[in-house]
């Protein structure tokens, strides 16, 4: 449920940012592109860090309450909460990179990433179990946001933290 809420959030971001992302891109405007990009990671980070954060602290109790046999979920809950925190912290990479009309490279991605997760699931779920899935999901997501990270930095020059994210925070701050 906490995934799905991080989600939302990233989704809002990104919908907010896009259209004035694409204008940004299409126009050559790199300086706007990074300033909008690192706005929305740092908001994106701002916002959900803290609810993965507490969702990592919290889960060996929370699950706890539920019974003894939900304590095995606690490894599940920190791996996700780790992953969703660092595919947080490459912002939206891929709208990013679809933006710039990279969407072969995108396509190319999301089967990668597919790939990744569906062959360490294979070896991994047997033995680990649900950590094993949730470390096989968490493969493919790393991989999703990462060669999509690499790419607009190779050829965008394009990083999801800067000179603009602590103008996002000073912006909440004043208000």
């Amino acid at each position: 449920r906490f995934k799905v809420v991080g989600q939302l959030v990233s989704r809002g971001l990104a919908q907010a940012a896009q259209p004035r992302l694409v204008e940004a891109l299409a126009t050559g405007n790199l300086s706007r592109a990074r300033a909008l990009y690192q706005s929305a990671t740092t908001w994106l980070v701002a916002l959900t860090w803290p609810l993965w954060l507490g969702y990592a602290l919290c889960a060996p109790w929370l699950l706890g309450l539920l019974g003894a046999g939900y304590a095995p979920g606690s490894a599940v809950a920190l791996i996700l909460a780790v992953t969703m925190m660092l595919a947080g912290a490459c912002g939206m990479v891929d709208v990013v990179l679809t933006a710039a009309g990279h969407t072969r490279s995108s396509l190319a991605n999301l089967v990668a990433a597919l790939t990744v997760a569906t062959v360490c699931g294979v070896f991994l779920t047997p033995v680990y179990g649900a950590a094993g899935a949730a470390l096989a999901w968490a493969s493919g997501t790393l991989v999703k946001n990462l060669l999509p990270l690499w790419q607009i930095h190779r050829r965008l020059g394009l990083r999801p933290f800067g000179a603009h994210s602590l103008g996002a925070l000073r912006f909440w701050r004043s208000r």
